[in-house]
């Protein structure tokens, strides 16, 4: 039977976003989306930047309907954080006071109607010397600099989720175009079969690939991978309040700039041993528990 959702009902708008009607009997389980992009500084040495945006199906419904709106009236389609910058493209004659009117717009959009935005910056000297150089465990794949910071964007994203006991769904939109962007799947894959196998769950969705064109959560993490810069100076500068965009992971439409931690990249490598060992115990307790009814049976 289908009910009208009153404007405070916040399970029925979950219930109306995931099954398109609403059901009080049904387990809700809330389907969330990241849009990623990343933005590097060119060049033989680039530092690598990634960031995206957090929310479910009804926030992500409402944030395209008032992006349509603020793109209608500053005069722009796409936002491409390089042209952005270089005042080229649909964005050439802005002046400082309209690109600022623009990314506070943007900034408040997001804190409006999204759970997260989360950002991660990597320089290639630190992605050299500390992950790239040996020693390399047995079996392990090295990331891309790009997989990396696309592995730290999960790390946190799996925090977000862990508050509700990994009961929801999360889904991964990266925006098609690098090189390295498949390295991403690879990594996502990865991530979901250690958490099936190690874990028991399987809370981790779809990876998918698109272009920015025609995806417009993608065109707002491009803005917070190409501006980043500008973002830390203004929260540095006291004109954007560090407590509305420095992230806990309990806070909802903040923006969290992730630091890695001095052994971080190092970490990544020790770790993948350690899962690896755990993923051979596993396989042998279950081969073991396999072979034990039939060795019982037969003793019968």
């Amino acid at each position: 039977m289908t009910a009208p959702i009153r404007a405070s009902d916040w399970i029925g708008e979950h219930c109306l976003a995931l099954a398109h009607r609403w059901e009080p009997e049904r387990l809700v389980v809330v389907i969330f989306t990241a849009y990623l992009d990343e933005a590097d500084t060119h060049g033989p040495s680039p530092d690598m930047i990634m960031a995206g945006f957090l929310g479910h199906a009804f926030q992500w419904r409402r944030f395209q309907t008032k992006l349509a709106k603020i793109q209608r009236k500053e005069g722009f389609t796409v936002f491409h954080g390089k042209e952005f910058k270089a005042r080229s493209g649909e964005f050439a004659g802005w002046d400082d006071i309209k690109c600022d009117r623009v990314i506070s717009k943007l900034a408040d959009l997001v804190q409006l109607t999204l759970t997260e935005g989360l950002a991660v910056s990597l320089s290639r000297e630190r992605y050299l010397t500390e992950y790239r150089a040996p020693p390399v465990p047995k079996k392990m794949n090295l990331d891309s600099q790009y997989g990396a910071c696309f592995r730290a964007l999960m790390a946190h994203l799996f925090d977000v989720m862990a508050q509700n006991n990994y009961q929801d769904r999360l889904n991964v939109v990266i925006e098609r175009g690098h090189p390295n962007v498949w390295d991403c799947e690879r990594i996502f894959n990865d991530l979901r079969t250690t958490c099936k196998v190690l874990a028991g769950s399987d809370f981790l969705g779809e990876f998918s690939v698109r272009p920015k064109e025609g995806c417009p959560p993608l065109m707002v993490a491009d803005m917070l991978a190409g501006t980043y810069s500008i973002f830390r100076e203004r929260v540095q500068k006291g004109l954007i309040q560090a407590p509305d965009f420095h992230a806990k992971p309990t806070t909802r439409g903040k923006l969290a700039f992730l630091e890695l931690q001095p052994n971080a990249l190092r970490d990544l490598k020790t770790g993948f041993e350690e899962l690896r060992q755990r993923k051979i115990a596993h396989y042998e307790a279950q081969r073991a528990a396999r072979k034990k009814p039939s060795s019982s049976g037969d003793s019968q």
